[in-house]
């Protein structure tokens, strides 16, 4: 059965050998950024920096594809540098990275979507948000739809306003601080961020902008004991995240047994936590542990997700146990989302398998692409000519008819003729 290389968010990387072996080489690094949903985010400001060479600066924007493209120098590859990603709407964050001389690294980043608390006017404005006035609901509740539709200028005057028209309306300071780390202003960012923290409001959110402000600015021992915080917060969601984003950071410093711990932690803490059952998934996987495989892709889909990474991961996981009639049931959903796979590429599978004397191999992939296409003519033909190997003659008739009525022209079609008279 084919085999997919598998990207995890966020941290997991996918090394590929570069070509012209004995020529100098450098690493490229092959970026895509997409939303939770997997869908690519065109326009995304990534800026590179490294604390190790103080000169290095790159900037770049994502295509419409949510692609950009990295190439290191060889004397580069000994630093270690930090992608910073920007895009009003968005959540920013930062990612440090390694390159590597001799590989092309290919990672998907993926930024989750910003949330700001939402203020409603009911008319007795001190029910919402005590010692609010008109003035500063009305301010806040513009800059949050400003913020909504990418004008950062706009959503940042109205949160000022309403801050300054009540300076005591937490989600102003909190809406203001995720503004200012979108616009790159990391240290006006930390302020809002702690004022909204002496409000007691939103801890999560304000707790999460400062640590990447912090992180930002390079203050990580400040930014470490704001994640210490963050994980005491009562908020599981964002507990179980920042040990997801942890567990990936682990797989690329290559420890696996570490990263799988921290993503077996988050599905713990927050069993609604897909991206944390794909890692597991693919993870396990590769540790030969195909059960446990099977099962996290299971529960990853069930709760809805449609990552055809995930699918790519059963299906590898089902193809190792053996599960045949799982493979059959799930080959047209992966075939839909995944151009990669289909019933094309499965015949030509099977031809390979059947002509290097695989036949149970062919069979199955046979099947498959049978139930990815079922107009697919080569299929029969190969089903027939194991039926005829196995004396089922009627089974091998009504397969090699259907073959020739579905491809007469097709090369192989005298031949099942042939056979088919051999049989009569």
């Amino acid at each position: 059965m084919p085999r997919f290389c598998r990207i995890l968010p966020l941290a997991i990387l996918v090394l590929l050998p570069l070509a012209t072996p004995g020529l100098a080489q450098t690493g490229m690094l092959r970026g895509e950024v997409v939303d939770p949903d997997l869908n690519p985010i065109p326009g995304v400001q990534v800026t590179v920096t490294s604390e190790e060479l103080a000169s290095y600066r790159k900037s770049l924007t994502t295509d419409k594809r949510g692609g950009f493209r990295l190439r290191f120098q060889p004397n580069q590859t000994q630093y270690q540098f930090l992608f910073l990603f920007e895009k009003p709407g968005y959540q920013s964050f930062t990612q440090p990275i390694a390159p590597s001389v001799t590989q092309v690294m290919q990672q998907q980043f993926v930024m989750e979507i910003a949330e700001t608390q939402v203020v409603e006017s009911h008319g007795d404005l001190g029910s919402v948000v005590t010692g609010s006035n008109s003035a500063a609901v009305e301010a806040f509740n513009e800059g949050l739809s400003a913020q909504k539709a990418g004008d950062l200028d706009l959503a940042r005057s109205r949160y000022e306003q309403a801050a300054a028209a009540d300076p005591t309306l937490g989600p102003a300071h909190v809406g203001l601080a995720q503004v200012l780390l979108d616009e790159g202003e990391y240290a006006p960012a930390l302020e809002a961020a702690d004022r909204a923290l002496e409000l007691a409001t939103n801890r999560a959110e304000a707790l999460r902008v400062k640590h990447q402000a912090l992180r930002a600015l390079g203050r990580n021992d400040e930014a470490e004991a704001v994640a210490a915080q963050l994980v005491e917060a009562d908020d599981a969601s964002a507990r179980a995240r920042l040990l997801y984003n942890e567990g990936g950071e682990a797989f690329q410093a290559g420890d696996r047994e570490a990263a799988l711990a921290k993503f077996q932690e988050a599905a713990r803490i927050d069993s609604s936590l897909t991206d944390a059952h794909h890692a597991i998934a693919t993870l396990e996987y590769g540790r030969g542990n195909y059960e446990v495989s099977a099962k996290a892709a299971e529960t990853a889909l069930s709760l809805g997700s449609e990552d055809v990474r995930t699918l790519r991961v059963l299906y590898d996981a089902y193809d190792a146990l053996g599960r045949t009639d799982d493979l059959i049931e799930i080959a047209p959903r992966l075939a839909e989302i995944d151009p990669d796979f289909g019933g094309p590429k499965l015949v030509e599978q099977a031809a390979a398998m059947w002509n290097a004397g695989e036949a149970e191999r062919a069979v199955s992939l046979s099947k498959l692409a049978l139930a990815v296409d079922s107009t697919l003519a080569k299929p029969h033909y190969f089903l027939g000519l194991d039926h005829l190997s196995k004396g089922q003659n009627p089974e091998a008739r009504a397969a090699l008819e259907k073959f020739i009525q579905l491809a007469p022209d097709d090369p192989e079609a005298a031949t099942a003729k042939e056979m088919l008279a051999y049989i009569e």
